[in-house]
């Protein structure tokens, strides 16, 4: 495919059992996947250790640099072990939550006896008032609580339905003092940093200051820690989102507990918000849930999706996620060939996109100068720009003003290089070293020329630091012939 016809916005895929062979994931790769995303809600480590080794390994093969995602479990609320034909409940049922294992201290009399998750049982009883809202299974049971008598709830049936082993639970309206990074959470995270995960999703964000936590337990382990990704789904974090997105590099909309949480009405209205607001600060932005569900279970997606998929890409997010389309699926290849389909032709239909000229940080020098060599590519019909980079910011940094042109960082760092594939439109190329001012030209040249991305006397826009050898300078911009002499470069 030309460079130029490439997809902007990336493309986000779970792995479980319907992705987790090497055959398969060089599939996913050849399809279209660029961050392959790790749910730790999920799997032992080994599992997670086998899928992380394939990964780079397919990745390698197909000479593509494809990111890993681990996706923290959170302080997810769930009910414990049901009898396996689950519980048929109706309106006015009465039931009793009690903490796994333990014996209740409540008469069951007239209730039906429920455990949930006992390591958490204490703190969230301990949040829950009379009359607060429980729901089970996303919301499709729904409830409220009667009494309350830590560690137990007992709350009476307002929505019925069947509730099976391990089904979530949410707590609408009610704030949870629970930790936001539990202690397995924790251990999680060690064994991610120990294999080199490239991002970590934080689930149920409610603060700035959950970030900070995170960071600040990656920090003792590592001077460079991963990419953080906040997972927007409870109200706090909508009401925080300023703050909370100043502090990560990348957000993820993570609309199924949302929808529970504030209610599926204001989910779009907040997904564009926060697309927005990353996309004014030049923060990655990944849209999730249910993109194209059907596909679970059909090889073609519904009308629905496909413009569900085409209007996340309108509002301007940085990438879309599968989530079981890929992970437990029957159709997973088939699933990430219809979203990049999807992507493309979205992309080639900018009468529709919500594109905000965003303007360049007072003060940067950075924003400065890929803000003007965005411009300038646009102007002078570049068939690339190119960006010199140390650490990635500068490539960030372009893709923050949405060129037309194709961006192609050319870094020194294959891990910051697979970081960048968060980031909308960038595509990279690695090399040994960043070379002298002198034979700057010639290498870009040779990069473009020989990934395929450019031809003799196409113009090029260059950005980079000089002298660039030094971090964190760049300074200029050129416009570039490529295969030009300097006299023949001066005549045109």
């Amino acid at each position: 495919m030309p460079f130029s016809s490439k997809r902007k916005v990336k493309i986000v895929c779970t792995l479980g059992p319907s992705s987790q062979s090497p055959e398969r994931i060089s599939e996913l790769i050849e399809a279209g996947m660029d961050i392959a995303r790790l749910n730790f809600s999920h799997g032992t480590h080994e599992f997670h250790k086998g899928l992380i080794k394939n990964i780079r390994a397919a990745a390698l093969k197909a000479g593509k640099n494809v990111a890993i995602m681990q996706d923290l479990q959170g302080p997810k609320i769930r009910v414990g072990k049901l009898p396996p034909p689950g519980l048929e409940l109706k309106k006015g049922d009465v039931l009793l939550l009690y903490p796994e294992g333990a014996q209740p201290s409540i008469s069951t009399e007239g209730k039906i006896a429920v455990p949930i998750m006992a390591e958490i049982a204490q703190a969230i009883s301990a949040d829950v008032q009379k009359g607060a809202r429980i729901l089970f299974d996303d919301g499709k049971i729904s409830s409220h609580a009667l009494q309350v008598s830590p560690p137990e709830i007992v709350v009476r049936v307002d929505v019925g339905g069947k509730l099976t082993s391990n089904k979530g639970i949410n707590l609408p309206g009610t704030p949870l003092s629970i930790p936001c990074l539990t202690e397995k959470d924790v251990v999680d995270l060690m064994f991610g940093l120990e294999q080199g995960v490239d991002a970590v999703a934080l689930s149920f964000v409610r603060s700035a200051t959950d970030i900070d936590i995170l960071k600040a337990k990656m920090r003792k382990v590592t001077s460079d820690p991963p990419l953080v990704i906040a997972k927007i789904e409870r109200e706090e974090a909508v009401a925080d989102m300023e703050s909370i997105i100043e502090v990560c590099e990348g957000l993820l909309v993570a609309r199924g507990d949302m929808a529970v949480e504030v209610g599926a009405e204001r989910v779009p209205a907040i997904q564009k918000q926060l697309i927005r607001s990353c996309n004014e600060l030049g923060v990655p932005i990944i849209t999730a849930t249910q993109m194209l569900e059907s596909m679970i279970g059909c090889p073609t997606p519904t009308r629905a999706e496909a413009s569900d998929v085409a209007n996340a890409v309108f509002d301007g997010t940085d990438a879309v996620m599968l989530s079981g389309e890929t992970a437990s699926g029957e159709y997973p290849v088939e699933a990430v060939q219809t979203m990049a389909r999807i992507v493309r032709e979205a992309e080639r239909s900018k009468d529709f996109s919500a594109h905000r000229e965003n303007l360049p940080m007072p003060g940067s020098v950075v924003d400065s100068i890929e803000f003007s060599a965005s411009r300038i590519a646009n102007h002078v019909g570049a068939v690339a720009i190119a960006c010199l980079t140390h650490s990635g910011t500068a490539a960030r940094a372009l893709a923050k003003f949405r060129p037309e042109t194709p961006i192609v960082a050319i870094i020194d760092n294959e891990i910051q290089l697979r970081r960048l594939a968060f980031v909308w439109g960038v595509q990279g190329a690695l090399i040994p070293k960043m070379v002298a001012t002198d034979d700057l030209f010639s290498m870009v040249e040779n990069v473009l020329i020989t990934t395929g991305w450019a031809e003799t006397d196409d113009l090029i826009v260059v950005t980079a630091g000089i002298p660039t050898l030094r971090r964190g300078t760049t300074n200029m911009v050129k416009v570039h012939r490529v295969g030009a002499s300097p006299d023949r470069a001066a005549k045109r």
